[in-house]
């Protein structure tokens, strides 16, 4: 994590002077709605924001405002692929407007989709491209670069924030970390160091000091890093534990196990910390109580290194599905689903395929484990109403399909299944409704159009 002290939130860029789209008119009685769901995602009431947002949207689909506020909220709440839905639609109705492109990079920087954040902060790449913005989205494109580790433009971006701000002491401790994980030892001591001296009262930057300090082996000099990191920050395992770690190297047992003891109470499941307390209790001498901290180190070691190999073979399969592979996506997320059965963006990506394949019965397990998982989820809900369509059971399909248009009004190919649906449900004037909409959506989509214009020669 590369900010001063907590992860960059997105709170505190709230702005509701952003244009609203051409293709959208705000009115006397909606622009409230708009500024109660800002008022309401300000005061940290997630929820009920997205609630008045996917409100306002009705009457306003193609305002990208109410979708990015909404990819806010769902951030902050955590719910990063929804927000990174949200924030995919503000976009593609304002691809112009910068702050919309950092905010989704940096929650796709969160779900490591390093491809999908090259795309969206490519125009950053431009000579004086970030000029004009507020400091704190300067801080989200530092942080969205870092988590892909592409330091190059970490460094660049870090620059930028020290020409405009030379006596803030996160540059520095940022550039301090950028160094470390390249391995250039000097240029990263240096830069820590100038950050703690700007700044001594930040526990990350004796942090990051301590750990370098204790990699060039100086052992009394990280020690002393690391204590004054957990000064100012008690409760912070990591801290502890590498302040154990330092202490065990001094051979100096008992104070090592005093530390780790603390972490181990914090967070009885890092895996760094059980080692380091087998460790220390093996010098101690009561190799039964090592032999129980290593073993539970050896447990959550192997759930770590299962957790990553499962994010391996779902990027594969992403761009296997990108190079029109599907079977051999489908062969690798079926892999990931036998190995972590509530892994759903596998189980989303299985029925995907196998709905384009109209094969709704093999697609079925996969939609009600989603639902079971995430039954708010509009990719979802999407998918399921894909599926009783297909079925021609088109009460349900109808049900999932207008859920999915509470927050997703301005999407296309909704509309044009939603006619369909009604279609099905002899309902003509509302099915009439959504393929015009769908036109309206999508005037380039020749398919749309077939079905408005076919429906309506019908007498």
């Amino acid at each position: 994590m590369i900010s001063l002290n907590d992860p960059p939130t997105t709170v505190g860029r709230i702005a509701t002077d952003f244009p609203t789209s051409s293709q959208s008119q705000l009115t006397a009685q909606t622009q409230p709605q708009l500024d109660e769901g800002v008022k309401l995602l300000s005061q940290g009431r997630f929820n009920e924001a997205i609630a008045v947002f996917n409100s306002f949207k009705q009457a306003n689909p193609q305002d990208a405002r109410a979708y990015f506020y909404a990819g806010m909220a769902l951030t902050e709440a955590g719910r990063l692929t929804a927000a990174a839905l949200e924030l995919g639609e503000a976009v593609r109705l304002d691809p112009q407007h910068k702050e919309y492109l950092i905010l989704q990079a940096n929650v796709f920087a969160r779900l490591k989709q390093r491809s999908h954040v090259d795309d969206a902060l490519a125009v950053f790449q431009k000579a004086g491209a970030s000029e004009g913005l507020d400091a704190s989205w300067l801080w989200l494109i530092v942080d969205a670069y870092y988590r892909v580790e592409r330091f190059d433009d970490t460094l660049r971006a870090l620059d930028v924030m020290e020409k405009r701000f030379p006596d803030d002491p996160r540059p520095d401790l940022n550039r301090g970390q950028v160094y470390a994980f390249q391995n250039r030892f000097d240029p990263a001591l240096e830069s820590l160091r100038k950050s703690v001296a700007k700044y001594p009262g930040n526990a990350l930057a004796h942090f990051e000091l301590g750990k370098l300090l204790y990699q060039g082996n100086d052992l009394t000099a990280a020690k002393k890093a690391l204590i004054e990191a957990v000064r100012l920050e008690k409760n912070n395992p990591q801290y502890l534990q590498k302040l154990g770690a330092v202490c065990l190297a001094l051979k100096e047992v008992d104070e090592a196990i005093a530390h780790l003891e603390r972490a181990i109470a914090l967070d009885p499941n890092s895996s760094q910390v059980n080692y380091s307390l087998g460790q220390a209790w093996r010098r101690k001498g009561e190799p039964r109580k090592a032999a129980e901290f290593i073993g539970k180190f050896q447990e959550l070691k192997r759930r770590e290194e299962q957790a990553e190999e499962i994010e391996r073979a779902l990027a594969r399969g992403e761009r296997m599905l990108d190079e029109g592979k599907d079977r051999e996506a489908s062969a690798t997320f079926e892999q990931v689903v036998q190995a972590d059965p509530n892994n759903w963006t596998a189980h989303g990506y299985l029925a995907e395929i196998l709905l384009d394949a109209a094969d709704w019965r093999n697609a079925w397990p996969h939609l009600a484990k989603m639902e079971e998982l995430d039954a708010e989820s509009v990719v979802g809900n999407y998918l399921m109403a894909r599926h009783w369509y297909l079925r021609k059971e088109f009460e349900r399909a109808r049900d999932y399909a207008e859920r999915v248009k509470q927050s997703r009004p301005a999407h296309a190919e909704l509309r044009n299944l939603l006619g369909q649906i009604y279609l099905g449900l002899s309902e003509r004037e509302r099915a009439i409704r959504e393929f015009e909409e769908a036109v309206r959506l999508a005037p380039e989509r020749a398919d749309f159009r077939e079905n408005l214009q076919k429906l309506k020669s019908i007498k």
